[in-house]
C-alpha cells in the first residue's frame, strides 16, 4: 500500500482527491495539510511515502516545501500538482528535483499511474506540461515554428540544400534562417545551435 499526503490549501480539492483514493486498496490517505509547513511538521510524526504537493500556498509555497522536503525526509517522493501554464514553477521544481508531476485536472486512472510510476523511480511529467514548457522556451529565444523545423533537420544531419528542397526555399533563404538562429541563440555555428537547442529542449531526434 503507497502512503500519501495531499498538501493543498483548497479544502473542497482535497476532498476531491480523498474522494479518487477511496475505492482503491492500493492507495491511502495517511495524512493532509493546508500549507507547507504544516506538512513538514506532519512528516516528523506520520509515515509517508509520497506528497501530492500544490505550489500556490499561503505560510510555505511549494516550492520552499519541495526544498525542505528534499533536504529533510529524501525518503519521501514529491508529485507536484499544477496546471498546464506553471512553466516557470515546472523549472524550479525540477532543478529541485521532483519526483514527477501531475495537472490538476487529471483522470483518477492518470493520477494512480503517475503514483505508481513515481514510486517505481520513474520521472513522469504530463506531455502537455512539457510541451508547454518547450513552447514557452521557444518563445524565450524567439524562436519560430520554422526555426525549429530547420534546427531539427540540422541536427539529423540534413545540409542546406537538402532542407531548402523540402521545405521549397532557397539555400539562401536557409543560410539566413540560420544566421537568426545562431543570433538568438548566442552560437556560431551549426554545432553549437544544435546542441544548445537540444540542452534547452527546443528540438528532439
Amino acid at each position: 500500500m503507497i502512503r500519501i499526503m495531499i498538501v493543498d490549501n483548497h479544502p473542497v480539492f482535497r476532498e476531491g482527491l480523498k474522494a479518487v483514493f477511496a475505492g482503491n486498496s492500493k492507495f491511502k490517505i495517511v495524512a493532509e495539510a493546508e500549507n507547507g509547513q504544516l506538512a513538514l511538521q506532519k512528516l516528523n510524526t506520520v509515515a509517508v511515502d509520497i506528497m501530492l504537493l500544490d505550489i500556490r500556498m499561503p505560510v510555505l509555497d511549494g516550492i520552499s516545501t519541495l526544498e525542505h522536503v528534499k533536504r529533510q525526509f529524501p525518503k519521501v517522493k514529491v508529485c507536484i500538482l499544477t496546471t498546464y501554464d506553471d512553466v516557470k514553477v515546472f523549472n524550479e521544481a525540477m532543478a529541485l528535483k521532483a519526483d514527477s508531476f501531475l495537472l490538476k485536472y487529471a483522470s483518477s486512472q492518470t493520477i494512480f499511474q503517475t503514483i505508481q510510476d513515481t514510486m517505481n523511480g520513474q520521472l513522469i511529467v504530463s506531455p502537455d506540461l512539457l510541451r508547454n514548457a518547450v513552447d514557452s522556451r521557444s518563445l524565450e529565444y524567439s524562436l519560430s515554428n520554422e526555426d525549429l523545423d530547420i534546427l531539427t533537420k540540422v541536427a539529423k544531419g540534413e545540409h542546406n540544400f537538402e532542407i531548402a528542397q523540402e521545405l521549397h526555399f532557397s539555400e539562401r533563404t536557409i543560410k539566413g534562417y540560420l544566421t537568426n538562429i545562431y543570433n538568438k541563440l548566442g552560437v556560431t555555428s551549426r554545432a553549437g545551435a544544435v546542441a544548445k537547442a537540444m540542452q534547452l529542449e527546443l528540438i528532439r531526434l
